[in-house]
């Protein structure tokens, strides 16, 4: 399982009807809101399928930013298909 942190930007008064968005998403967990930043997890089995979702959560209305905080991958069977 790859697991990614990232933290999405958004214009202010978007902040919430965004969060509520990207909680409704496979995949993705909403952890908290800090003022215009939602801070949220992916899990996805690899990490193209980590990087569509994250990709997928750019065009939302009112996402200005998605950053990536944090990604773990070494369970990712085709980066390491005999494991770690």
């Amino acid at each position: 399982m790859v697991i990614s942190s990232l933290v999405v930007e958004t214009m202010l008064d978007y902040t919430q009807q965004v969060a509520d968005e990207l909680a409704s998403r496979q995949g993705i967990e909403v952890h908290g809101i800090d003022g215009y930043k939602i801070i949220i997890t992916i899990e996805a089995p690899t990490v193209d399928e980590s990087h569509a979702i994250a990709n997928a959560i750019v065009p939302v209305v009112g996402v200005i930013g998605v950053d990536l905080i944090y990604l773990n991958f070494e369970d990712d069977p085709t980066i390491y298909p005999n494991g770690v």
